[in-house]
């Protein structure tokens, strides 16, 4: 079977519609062109004597062009459109059907095997009248096709039966002619669809643009929004969970606790529904770069349990984890990111007495982090739906709080990590997942600096530059928990003083991204590792959306997005720390 042409697979309804809108709009030029025509073969006619037969042909064919103008300018009130348009299409095959009898039957009648002449005038009436179909200016091809075939096929029966000899040979030729003239005006029509296609394209092409414009206009001033709104509420949520993380091992009361794991649920809801929103937009916009690093996943996974023990033991949920120490090549915080939201949405969504569980599975190339947990499950038919946004089901509705943004994050971000993600659920009958993870060609032990001496010495020297004290000190607080040696300042001349003064050399940098007078944070790194002449490990932090995705890669060094939470900088650090006592390859 012959392909389609091109343009058949493009809305035909719409080109028809332009079509007739063509046909509308060449009317009164076409019954100019068409009345000149029969003007001079009126007065050719009456040339050969025929006075009588000459006035009846004007007036028949003028006649029928006051109808086809008639026609076009009333058959239809108003525009043309796509109610109205195959009507009207309709109405002018009939119109074209008739004038091509009106035309054929006239030239007919001047058909006399012994005038020569007479066959002469006939041929022209005819070929007069349907040429024009096959120039390029002819608009529908049925309408041709209908005064054609009405106007030829009746004449070369007539020139047939009336002639003979070599004359009525010429039928032939008549016929020769109808054949070709509906194999050039299919080309004709083939060309004025692919015409009117062309000219809807790029009336398409410029209301897209256009469109794409005010797109534009609108995210830049979305991003801006999110970029202020979302560096203005990070700040005090930054501090506050490093001062809760702090006060944590400070209280040795039971409803002192119960009052700090209260606040630190209000905080970490208010930390999850802000970085939602942000992180779908960084990730859509193309912010994120990952930065793939060999990190320990049982080191991740002992963290994220610290991080949600306490959470899974207010709902007196069994939360347990049993991985093997083996390293990923990957990027560690949004690996962290994933599993931090799976592990979420598995306490979240079990109900009080469950049990959520952590394994790995490990072979020559990947290992499998595997969380399952009893919960309420998911409805199989709902496995594609629950990772589009702001979708939450009706079952998890009920009782728990949330944006939905959760699991639409966690596949955003297993595509761009290259990663895979395998879900096992029924409804009622709890949830398990598998992600798969490559590993590292080679295994490195990195010392957990709390395993150093109480004393500190020895142990990794962070220096933390931020321009608010609440948060600088809230992060040192947390750092020196951890078994990190600190130094905190506000600006880059006060951190290189201190760093003068101890006579030492930093084994990290945190640095926040937008400082006092307009510092930028990647400026301050670079400007330290230059006067410090070593490429010192770096964390730029910020709560600005807007930042170039490329920024990270330039400048060398990791970002986390604010509001921090105390378990991604620790992560963070242990990353960073672990590449500096690699062995060079």
């Amino acid at each position: 079977m012959n392909a389609h042409p091109p343009y058949l697979t493009d809305d035909l309804s719409t080109i028809e519609l332009e079509q007739a809108r063509l046909l509308r709009q060449n009317a009164v030029r076409s019954c100019i062109t068409v009345e000149a025509v029969i003007v001079y073969l009126t007065i050719m006619i009456w040339a050969f004597g025929r006075q009588e037969t000459a006035l009846g042909w004007f007036v028949a064919t003028s006649s029928m062009v006051l109808v086809s103008y008639l026609y076009s300018r009333y058959r239809v009130q108003g525009e043309l459109n796509s109610d109205n348009h195959k009507g009207y299409l309709r109405g002018h095959i009939i119109v074209c059907a008739i004038t091509g009898a009106v035309w054929g039957g006239f030239a007919s009648l001047q058909i006399s095997p012994d005038n020569q002449l007479s066959l002469f005038v006939a041929s022209n009436i005819v070929f007069a009248i349907t040429v024009g179909g096959m120039l390029p200016g002819s608009e529908y091809r049925p309408g041709f096709i209908a005064l054609a075939t009405f106007c030829i096929l009746p004449f070369t029966f007539f020139w047939f039966t009336r002639t003979e000899g070599v004359i009525q040979v010429a039928a032939l030729g008549i016929l020769l002619y109808y054949a070709f003239g509906l194999m050039v005006s299919a080309q004709t029509d083939r060309d004025i669809r692919d015409g009117i296609t062309a000219r809807q394209n790029q009336a398409l092409m410029k209301e897209l643009v256009e469109r794409n414009q005010q797109i534009e206009r609108a995210n830049e001033e979305r991003a801006r929004f999110l970029a202020a709104t979302s560096h203005d509420l990070a700040q005090p949520l930054h501090a506050q969970g490093f001062f809760i993380n702090a006060l944590r091992s400070r209280l040795n009361d039971d409803g002192q606790r119960e009052l700090l794991d209260r606040i630190e649920s209000s905080w970490r809801n208010q930390t999850d529904l802000l970085r939602g929103i942000v992180d779908v937009t960084r990730i859509d916009s193309g912010s994120i770069v990952p930065n793939i690093n060999s990190f320990d996943i049982s080191a991740i996974v002992d963290d994220l349990k610290s991080e949600f023990e306490t959470l899974a033991a207010q709902k007196s949920i069994t939360f347990t984890v049993a991985t093997d120490s083996t390293f990923i090549a990957s990027d560690s915080i949004l690996v962290s990111r994933i599993l931090r939201n799976l592990i979420s949405n598995a306490i979240r969504y079990t109900p009080p007495g469950g049990k959520v569980d952590i394994w790995t599975m490990t072979n020559a190339e990947d290992v499998q982090v595997i969380l399952a947990d009893n919960g309420i499950g998911i409805p199989t038919d709902k496995h594609s739906v629950i990772f589009d946004e702001y979708v939450r089901l009706e079952n998890a509705r009920q009782n728990e709080q949330g944006l939905g943004l959760g699991l639409s994050i966690v596949q955003r971000l297993t595509d761009l990590l290259g990663l895979t993600l395998h879900l096992e659920s029924a409804e009622n009958e709890g949830t398990r997942w598998t992600l798969k993870l490559p590993r590292a060609p080679i295994d490195f032990v990195v010392p957990d600096p709390q395993s150093s001496p109480q004393s500190l010495q020895g142990s990794p020297l962070i220096v933390i530059i931020d321009d608010l004290p609440a948060a600088r000190k809230g992060m040192a607080t947390a750092l020196t928990d951890w078994g990190y040696r600190t130094l905190d300042a506000g600006s880059e001349e006060e951190a290189m003083e201190l760093l003068s003064l101890l006579g030492q050399t930093p084994d990290a940098l945190l640095v926040d991204r937008q400082l006092a007078g307009n510092v930028i944070g990647t400026d301050v790194v670079a400007s330290m590792r230059d006067q410090l002449e070593q490429s010192i490990p770096a964390i730029l932090m910020t709560g600005d959306i807007a930042v170039l995705k490329d920024e990270a890669s330039k400048a060398d060094l990791a970002v986390l997005m604010k509001p921090v939470k105390p378990s991604d900088l620790k992560s963070a650090l242990k990353s960073l720390l672990s590449a500096q006592t690699r062995p060079k390859a």
